[in-house]
């Protein structure tokens, strides 16, 4: 077959299985399950069709759903055309372990680019399991999930521990930034996906942290509050819309129901979370979206209450960086 008819093939693959994908899978999942139950194709079949399916997603983000709900801080026209590429790998070295870190890379072969003092951007396709110790010396997140700790740092410290709170772990990537950042919290991790718990637990041991407690929570229905906290993290779920340069399958259909299915469960959470938070404690709510209605909107319904005053709040930008986007805003609480 020639390289023409090889690309025709793959394009007519592609085409359909484009045309049939009706989500809410991952597509990368969908791709998955696609070629295990179709083993004619071989690995440089796999790619290409692959490769083909993204870019015709990638297309779409010139009409990115919802442009008018976006944030007036973020440049819609660079964001929108950030995701024609797809989004760097980042890694944060763990406290002293920075060198280490380089070294390894360095030896490995890896080409990388030092972007601050502990973080280190990789091609998306790097491969590092097994050249470090994950976790342990380096964490993979997005750059500008590791960007949070600008926010984290504005907690005041004492020598008594921070009773801390990671009310939405998932993986346990920001559990860790919460611990680097702070040595002395007191961490504890709740989740409301046992199966995501489980991992979470298994990532923080890999890292060397202990948490107080490790716990299902379900914050969308009020529950009962057995201690209040020094500090809350809430990392909400969202639309994701800041991530979509990873997963361009959700540029297509995203509709104002959906998000306000969004906003309507995150101001639910927030609601049965803020009466664990200690007058004078810190919350930290954070999204990987860029729609006004999910961040500013949000934290504008807090202070609205009388209960907080902001410390700070800002978008953490990704598209000149071949990053995600995120949002986040620590507030203060100042009455029960």
């Amino acid at each position: 077959m020639t390289i023409d008819k090889y690309h025709n093939s793959h394009q007519n693959v592609a085409d359909k299985l484009v045309r049939e994908y009706e989500g809410p899978m991952p597509f990368s999942l969908y791709l998955k399950n696609y070629f295990a139950a179709n083993k004619k194709h071989g690995s440089k079949d796999r790619k290409s069709i692959s490769a083909i399916c993204y870019e015709y997603f990638r297309k779409l983000s010139a009409h990115f759903p919802l442009q008018s709900f976006i944030s007036p801080f973020i440049d819609i026209p660079k964001f929108t055309a950030s995701h024609l590429q797809q989004p760097l790998l980042f890694i944060r070295a763990r406290p002293g372990k920075k060198e280490l870190v380089k070294a390894t890379l360095e030896k490995a072969g890896l080409f990388f680019e030092c972007m601050n003092e502990m973080t280190f951007a990789l091609p998306n396709t790097s491969s590092l399991q097994n050249i470090m110790v994950l976790n342990k010396e380096a964490v993979i997140q997005d750059l500008n999930s590791q960007a949070l700790v600008s926010l984290l740092q504005l907690i005041p410290v004492t020598e008594k521990p921070l009773v801390c709170w990671d009310a939405c772990a998932a993986s346990g990537g920001k559990s860790i930034l919460i611990k680097d950042c702070i040595p002395n919290a007191q961490l504890h991790v709740s989740d409301i996906r046992a199966n995501i718990l489980f991992n979470c637990e298994k990532r923080l041991k890999e890292a060397g942290i202990q948490p107080a407690s490790l716990q299902v929570v379900d914050i969308t229905l009020p529950f009962a509050i057995k201690k209040q906290f020094d500090f809350i993290f809430a990392d909400l779920p969202c639309s994701g819309s800041g991530t979509w340069g990873r997963t361009p399958e959700n540029l297509v259909g995203f509709t104002e129901n959906q998000l306000e299915g969004f906003t309507t469960l995150q101001a639910k959470m927030l609601q049965h979370l803020t009466p664990a938070l200690k007058v004078g404690g810190h919350l930290l709510a954070a999204t990987c979206s860029v729609y006004q209605n999910e961040n500013e909107a949000q934290i504008e319904k807090l202070l609205t209450t009388g209960k907080f005053k902001l410390v700070a709040q800002q978008y953490f930008i990704g598209y000149e960086k071949q990053a995600d986007t995120l949002f986040g805003a620590l507030l203060q609480k100042i009455s029960d």
